[in-house]
């Protein structure tokens, strides 16, 4: 339900096929949900890392051309001075309570999930960007089809089933945490 909220929310705030949904988080809920509503809204997910600086991520949701950036409050002093005009900023506080911005966001959109949007398998998932260490970040361009055989394949080599239980340590910024977040949830594992 809250991936439908998450994704039906972004479809009625004016997101469109292709456009791009940033998320600055940690491993959390958010993120998570993420990876499931922005491609089901017809979106391509931006995860960002952490570990950036705030030049670093003005240039990512440039480059990318986010139109939405959901932000985990713990990092929102390193966005609170960007350019607010070409961006949608909704703060995450990760608290499950009324008053936080993320859930008044789920609040108000509709609990349905919306129908299957994914035209061609090899149309952007998510844009993945490196970390910057030798230049400027650099995205990687994951497609549906990408995800998919790199999540099934997580399941043979890992061993993933029904009975998983799965600690977040990987970061999911990182390659979508190797798709994890898509394989654990095939074999209706535990995040």
């Amino acid at each position: 339900e809250r991936v439908a909220r998450l994704a039906s929310g972004l479809q009625a705030a004016g997101l469109a096929a292709g456009d791009r949904v940033a998320v600055l988080s940690p491993n959390a809920p958010a993120l998570l949900e993420a990876h499931f509503a922005v491609p089901a809204a017809g979106g391509v997910l931006v995860p960002i890392n952490t570990r950036l600086q705030t030049s670093e991520i003005g240039y990512i949701l440039s480059h990318s051309g986010a139109r939405f950036l959901f932000v985990d409050e713990a990092f929102y002093p390193q966005v609170a001075d960007l350019d607010r005009d070409a961006l949608q900023f909704i703060r995450i506080d990760d608290s499950g309570e009324v008053d936080d911005p993320y859930e008044q966001f789920l609040a108000t959109a509709a609990p349905d999930p919306l129908p299957r949007v994914v035209v061609d398998e090899e149309s952007p998932l998510s844009i993945n960007y490196t970390s910057g260490t030798t230049g400027r970040p650099k995205g990687v361009l994951c497609t549906h089809r990408g995800a998919y055989l790199n999540a099934m394949g997580q399941i043979v080599e890992i061993g993933f089933d029904r009975d998983t239980r799965f600690l977040w340590t990987l970061p999911m910024f990182h390659c979508n945490g190797w798709c994890c977040t898509w394989a654990i949830t095939a074999v209706a594992g535990t995040h």
